[in-house]
């Protein structure tokens, strides 16, 4: 029987309509490209508009210029963390394949099903809070043109973004036909922007609870001697059972390196545009001139983009600690009463080397430069905000 559960599967969902996921027959491969050539065009058109909006608005409307720069980030950094996965994709296939393999069954016992349940349960609500809160702060471009279109006739209606071309854009038919097809530009651009991160997200918690499962396990490897049982018997036991959770220590250290060749530049990407999108955001919510509306959006895109950072760093720190904590659980095992033969010789030698292994904890890092955690997100919110702040006010300043 195979395991689905809501979360991997919408997970999936997100990537197949950006694009950037795996297919398994012809008709899957067909769809994949079709959604990939709506996203780069998609793309095409919304950095082309952007770029002659910053072109026209620089000398007299520099909050438009840095919405339009705004834009063109948003838009850069999801098309590139698709095309990263769109490029990996067969290893991004294998992932899922070994997650498939030995993380999403029900194959466990009843307190690691306890675990698994309650993973799936954090994942359904991680899910729905992406499936909510995003699209709330995408909306923010549908409000925009629609609450400043009130009480202005129909020659004076405007779009989420002011278009070039010679044609009538604020006249019927043409208003609406631009209107709908920026707004599912904007959810498209959308949809690529937390697709990556929340498979990512989801991995990360799997990876989180099977260490956690992993703990369990090493735990239980010391209660087989009930104090009948004889010592060199009791030995053996230990002993394949170590070996068992070595061999799964090993194969969580495997997925984890794997994950971090996929997803290591998209973190970077990540990390280095949002630093200076909230330079751009924190502008035009404390100093520009712009109207209230586009302001609402502005907030609401930092509030976005904050949850959405911090989440993906907690669960990379999530993964940092848990498989750091092997090394404590191991060591206050029972290990020490095991006789000194060549049998419990052996398992001391085995878990020195998991304790020695353990200094290097799993990690993901932003393109082999840091590793990806909670302090990832403190400096990029603190310093980097504020020296970007910085800079932007100076450029504008001296222009």
């Amino acid at each position: 029987m195979v395991y689905t559960d809501f979360s991997i599967e919408t997970a999936k969902l997100l990537l197949k309509f950006a694009g950037a996921c795996f297919a398994t027959n012809k008709q899957e491969e067909l769809q994949l490209n079709i959604a990939l050539f709506c996203l780069g065009l998609t793309v095409s058109y919304s950095v082309y508009e952007n770029f002659v909006n910053i072109y026209h608005y620089w000398e007299n409307d520099k909050s438009y210029s840095v919405y339009a720069s705004c834009n063109v980030l948003c838009t850069i950094m999801a098309a590139s963390k698709i095309l990263v996965l769109r490029i990996r994709r067969l290893e991004l296939e294998n992932i899922l394949a070994d997650a498939e393999r030995h993380f999403w069954h029900w194959n466990y016992n009843s307190e690691e099903q306890l675990l698994f349940s309650e993973c799936r349960l954090i994942c359904k609500y991680f899910i729905m809070f992406v499936l909510s809160i995003p699209p709330a702060s995408l909306f923010g471009y549908v409000i925009t043109p629609i609450v400043s279109n009130i009480g202005k006739n129909k020659s004076e209606r405007i779009l989420p973004l002011d278009v070039w071309f010679n044609f009538p854009s604020t006249e019927t038919p043409y208003y609406e036909f631009m209107f709908t097809f920026q707004i599912i530009s904007v959810f498209l651009v959308g949809t690529a922007y937390v697709s990556p991160d929340t498979l990512l997200c989801i991995l990360n918690l799997h990876v989180i609870y099977q260490f956690r499962m992993l703990h369990y396990r090493m735990l239980r490897l010391w209660k087989r001697n009930n104090g009948n049982t004889d010592a060199t018997k009791y030995a053996i036991q230990c002993s394949e059972d170590l070996r068992k959770c070595v061999n799964e220590y090993q194969s969580l250290i495997e997925f984890c390196e794997n994950m971090e060749h996929v997803f290591s530049r998209t973190l970077l990407i990540h990390v280095a545009i949002f630093s200076v999108l909230m330079g751009f955001d924190g502008y035009e919510i404390l100093l520009s001139n712009a109207p209230l509306a586009r302001r609402c959006t502005f907030i609401f895109h930092v509030a976005g983009s904050f949850i959405h950072l911090g989440i993906f760093t907690f669960s990379c720190s999530g993964l940092t600690e848990e498989s750091s904590k092997i090394s404590t659980i191991i060591y206050f095992g029972s290990w020490s009463t095991l006789p000194m033969d060549q049998i419990g010789k052996s398992i001391r030698s085995k878990i020195i080397i998991v304790m020695m292994r353990t200094m290097r904890p799993c990690c993901l890092t932003a393109g082999g430069f840091f590793p990806v955690s909670l302090k990832t997100f403190t400096t990029v919110t603190s310093s980097s905000y504020y020296s970007t702040l910085t800079v932007i006010l100076r450029a504008i300043c001296f222009c």
